[in-house]
């Protein structure tokens, strides 16, 4: 018996980070990342969609941390769907991911 076979989605996938353009090409190369790694090194983007995460005080070393959100941007530019935890801490369930996606765009499974 054959296993069933998976469907391909077909989303691009992008990271923001207030780090620098060399501390992100470094990481991305240790982890082998074949998505694109952003950097905001202002925290100006973080910022403007509200996904600094509060637990920071300004001045502070980890001030600018972005919560781990996923937004789900549609084909005509538009947000779909936003997932996000309270702490960088934790990330978002791979499954609850995939759910989202296959409710916002069905003809991608």
């Amino acid at each position: 018996m054959r296993a069933p076979a998976r469907s391909k989605r077909a989303y691009r996938i992008a990271g923001i980070s207030y780090d620098a353009p060399d501390v992100l090409a470094a990481f991305a190369g240790r982890r082998s990342l074949i998505y694109a790694l952003l950097s905001d090194p202002k925290s100006e983007l973080i910022e403007r969609y509200g996904l600094r995460d509060p637990q920071y005080a300004q001045g502070g070393k980890a001030y600018g941390v972005p919560r781990p959100i996923i937004f789900v941007v549609g084909r005509d530019g538009t947000i779909k769907a936003k997932l996000f935890e309270d702490t960088f801490r934790k990330r978002l369930p791979v499954g609850l991911v995939i759910e989202t996606l296959d409710k916002v765009d069905p003809t991608r499974r």
